[in-house]
């Protein structure tokens, strides 16, 4: 009886050991996979199963080729028949990056450990296979927001660089502008030659002047951060003044201007930079289609969380490669390509935005959206 007692306490053991080292397969977060010196799997633990997306018992008992994309297919029964022949391994004792395959195809980034075991005279190759898709991806994400980040700085960097350079270009054009402007009084007051030669590089000249001043302020002004001054505006008062400025300009171009407001809510937004976006976008309209028949449209939606302000034209649209809110995009031959920039930055300032839709057949419909008024507002 005690034999027989020696030998029950023995299996029980064994079978609790069995057990431990299961439970031990069954909860590790890598995958482990055992096959023969043939390449034939004989374990596949339950975190292969989640990474490969196959049962245990689809790929037991079956070549561990199964599990991998090419040219490592190709390649792996006459890397075992190698190893056996010759005792150098390539994989065997050491951590590789290399790609695996899921059931569904998918071929995917692992690290893979590769051990050898003998028990009796059996032998064992172990892997231990650690999924790094998502490592990968984050740091993918890491190096991508580096580069932004450096980028960021160079650009920042080039900015101010710029910025000063464009202000220190001020006082030589104010002087070239008051040059231009004696000799176009000299060459007034002196109708004869040579003076009268003189009038029209002036005005050249004094031209060029101002439109470099103009673009000069434009980009100083993109530089500095909107700081805006908010208060309550109601929106159909101040869209009728605009429309009634704006009027005239488009009545010369025979371009109808019109405005859809009925009841338009109050918004807070800094009236004077806002006013700078419409007049923009108003201003672009009418270019756009230049001379009529035309028409410019300024209309309200609203929804639970903006309100939105669109100004639409029946022109001939937006070439679909213009990036219309980068610095110096522009379809005008002497125009900066700062303003709808500035635009941007002024709707983001308030919380807002600023985008574009085009128009079928032709046109383009621009607009602004700030935060919808609150209850208390309302």
């Amino acid at each position: 009886m005690s034999d027989q007692s020696g030998a029950l306490q023995a299996l029980r053991t064994l079978q609790l050991s069995e057990a431990r080292w299961q439970a031990i397969l069954d909860t590790a977060r890598d995958a482990v996979i055992c096959i023969d010196p043939h390449g034939i799997v004989t374990l596949f633990n339950r975190a292969a199963e989640t990474i490969f997306g196959y049962d245990a018992a689809d790929v037991v008992g079956r070549n561990v080729k199964m599990l991998m994309p090419v040219p490592y297919t190709d390649e792996h029964d006459e890397y075992i028949r190698s190893y056996r022949e010759t005792g150098r391994a390539k994989a065997i004792g050491r951590i590789r990056e290399v790609h695996a395959r899921r059931k569904n195809g998918e071929v995917f980034p692992i690290e893979l450990s590769v051990s050898e075991a003998r028990v009796g005279a059996e032998v064992i190759y172990s892997a231990i296979i650690r999924d790094m898709t998502e490592r990968q991806a984050i740091q993918a994400e890491l190096a991508s927001a580096r580069q932004i980040a450096q980028q960021r700085e160079r650009l920042a960097d080039i900015g101010a660089i710029t910025a000063r350079i464009v202000h220190d270009l001020g006082n030589p054009l104010a002087g070239i502008s008051m040059q231009a402007r004696l000799l176009l009084r000299r060459a007034n007051r002196e109708p004869a030659p040579p003076f009268a030669a003189l009038r029209e590089p002036a005005e050249r000249i004094a031209e060029e002047v101002r439109r470099l001043d103009h673009l000069i302020r434009e980009f100083l002004d993109f530089t500095r951060q909107q700081r805006l001054e908010l208060r309550n505006i109601a929106l159909a008062p101040f869209l009728r003044d605009l429309t009634d400025m704006w009027r005239p300009v488009a009545a010369e171009r025979e371009i109808e201007l019109g405005l859809e407001v009925d009841d338009a809510p109050m918004v807070d937004a800094d009236e004077e930079k806002l006013r700078r976006v419409l007049d923009n976008l108003v201003k672009n309209a009418i270019e756009a289609i230049d001379r009529g028949p035309g028409r410019v449209a300024l209309r309200i939606e609203r929804n639970p969380t903006h309100v939105r302000i669109v100004v639409r034209d029946n022109g001939p649209g937006v070439p679909p490669t213009l990036q219309m809110f980068r610095m110096f995009e522009t379809t005008k031959r002497n125009g900066s390509g700062l303003g709808l920039s500035i635009a941007k930055q002024i709707m983001v300032a308030h919380g807002g935005d600023i985008g574009f839709e085009p128009v079928i057949p032709h046109g383009a419909s621009f607009y602004v959206d700030l935060p919808a008024p609150t209850a208390t507002g309302m």
